[in-house]
């Protein structure tokens, strides 16, 4: 059985695509990932990478139609048995690539595309993005989402029935190596260590991490990941005389970053509430934190508020007053009990909460579409 898998990135530092690919593969199907330039391999567990180019036309929108005239042109050529779509905006190359071949489409939503934080006031854009999805969502065989949340809003607006729920758990490291991350970023012994991982983008309260900083003492920020407010962060950093507190450690290889997170205190999630899918998002570094066994410290947004809470794995803490935020960091910080018991549950929680386990539900519906 063949399945090709449209992605609109260079699929390297997507620790979820990298995941699923690696389940199909055990499964003991063939699999072409159709993904963009910009990675360093060919060849991921024996599964194909198709590398479209992304010329820099003059918008976004022209880049998701280049990728989508060429992906859906490659897919039909690949003859595949299954087409999987990655979000929304490689949903139409997929079903033109399937239609030819009558093949079935798994759709997953990881996000609430249409509710994303870049489309907040842009009527026009998010009245195409819907049009789209509601045209196209139910020509898919299979509906995968992230979590019940996101799930009842899809089931609400388009009719359908209820997507298989996989969420963005981590795989449960086997010979986790923790980085030390204080001699690496020549960071005082004494002091606790935060970090963030991910992009450095709008929506994720890192400005106003930065700015928590300020009333934090001995303890220091690490942001690993890149993105386009990384020079705004830079110069924030640097006004408020933060420069030898907060680093940044780049963007680190998926097969290594668990042992730099497992060399923090504690794990960042500060989501604003900016966006519907913001305030049900559930994003895989809350698990990735939790498989490396580094409480997290998160925003009250409701998926992930309700998961960190229930788990005692780490605090909520307010979006409204960073001198209110710093000090229940601090307390939670400073209080060696409190980190210890929730460094323990994280470690219980994984147990449950981890891709091995989760991973189930894709292989059931693969083998669900081998037996049609």
């Amino acid at each position: 059985m063949k399945v090709a898998y449209f992605i609109l990135n260079n699929f390297d530092f997507d620790t979820r695509a990298r995941l699923e690919v690696e389940t199909l593969r055990e499964m003991g199907l063939e699999v072409d990932v159709i993904a963009t330039v910009g990675g360093s391999f060919d060849d991921f567990k024996g599964a194909k990478l198709h590398r479209l180019p992304q010329w820099r036309g003059p918008t976004r929108k022209f880049r998701f139609a280049q990728y989508n005239c060429l992906a859906a042109s490659l897919g039909a050529k690949l003859k595949a048995d299954v087409y999987h779509a990655i979000d929304l905006d490689v949903l139409l190359a997929t079903y033109l690539a399937s239609r030819r071949h009558r093949a079935p489409i798994v759709y997953e939503a990881r996000e609430l595309y249409t509710e994303l934080e870049p489309l907040s006031g842009r009527r026009g854009a998010k009245a195409v993005w819907s049009f789209l999805e509601r045209r196209l969502i139910n020509k898919a065989a299979r509906i995968i989402t992230i979590n019940d949340s996101i799930a009842r809003v899809l089931c609400k607006r388009y009719g359908i029935e209820q997507p298989v729920i996989i969420r963005n758990v981590a795989l449960l490291p086997e010979n986790l190596r923790p980085v030390d991350l204080r001699a690496l970023f020549d960071i005082p012994r004494g002091w606790r260590v935060m970090i963030y991982q991910g992009v450095l983008r709008h929506g994720q309260g890192l400005s106003y991490l930065v700015e928590i900083m300020r009333y934090l003492e001995k303890t220091a920020l690490i942001f690993f990941g890149d993105g386009v407010i990384k020079p705004e962060l830079l110069d924030q950093a640097a006004r408020l005389n933060l420069s030898d507190r907060i680093k940044f450690g780049g963007r680190i290889d998926s097969d290594q970053l668990l042992n730099y997170t497992a060399g923090a205190d504690a794990g960042l999630l500060l989501m604003e509430d900016v966006a519907l899918n913001n305030r049900l998002a559930l994003p895989q570094k809350l698990f990735q934190y939790l498989v490396a066994g580094v409480p997290q410290i998160v925003s009250p947004m409701a998926e992930i508020a309700a998961f960190v809470s229930s788990e005692k794995t780490g605090i909520v803490v307010t979006l409204d007053d960073s001198r209110i935020a710093a000090g229940d960091i601090a307390a939670f910080l400073s209080h060696d009990t409190a980190i210890n018991a929730a460094r323990e549950n994280c470690v219980k929680s994984a147990r449950l909460n981890n891709w091995r386990r989760e991973s189930r539900r894709l292989v059931e519906i693969y083998e669900g579409l081998c037996q049609k």
